[in-house]
């Protein structure tokens, strides 16, 4: 059970080092191209403009340094336990925002419920594997 677990964990690091670092490099190095990946991935229309675009570049280097801090721990979980607890944190807090700002996703960006409803339970497994593989 415990290798089992541990193999899980390790997929669950490995997929989110994959989109962080991709989704991440994407929007530090082509903001607009970020949207597009966005509204693909979550539905979400992002508005367009100046101060949005260097947002998304900033937002988009924390990804790419998140990325790449994930990969470390999927390298070796047992040795950066700190990393997969500090991810499951970030997971948390993105659950949290999300229910707290539904309506504001759904009004301002155009998430629909059951996009976002997705993206929580995909979150959600993720911090269930690595909370139950952490435990």
């Amino acid at each position: 059970m415990a290798s089992a677990l541990e193999a899980a964990a390790r997929v669950v690091l490995w997929l989110l080092a994959a989109y962080h670092v991709v989704v991440g490099a994407v929007a530090l190095v082509s903001p607009a191209r970020a949207a597009s990946v966005m509204r693909s991935l979550y539905g979400a229309a992002l508005p367009e403009s100046d101060a949005f675009r260097y947002a998304t570049s900033m937002i988009g280097a924390l990804a790419l340094a998140i990325g790449l801090v994930a990969a470390v721990a999927a390298l070796a979980p047992a040795q950066h336990r700190a990393i997969v607890a500090a991810l499951i944190v970030l997971q948390l807090g993105r659950i949290f925002c999300r229910l707290r700002d539904r309506r504001l996703l759904s009004a301002s960006l155009g998430v629909t419920m059951q996009r976002n409803g997705a993206a929580i339970a995909i979150l959600g497994a993720e911090c269930a594997v690595l909370g139950l593989w952490l435990r």
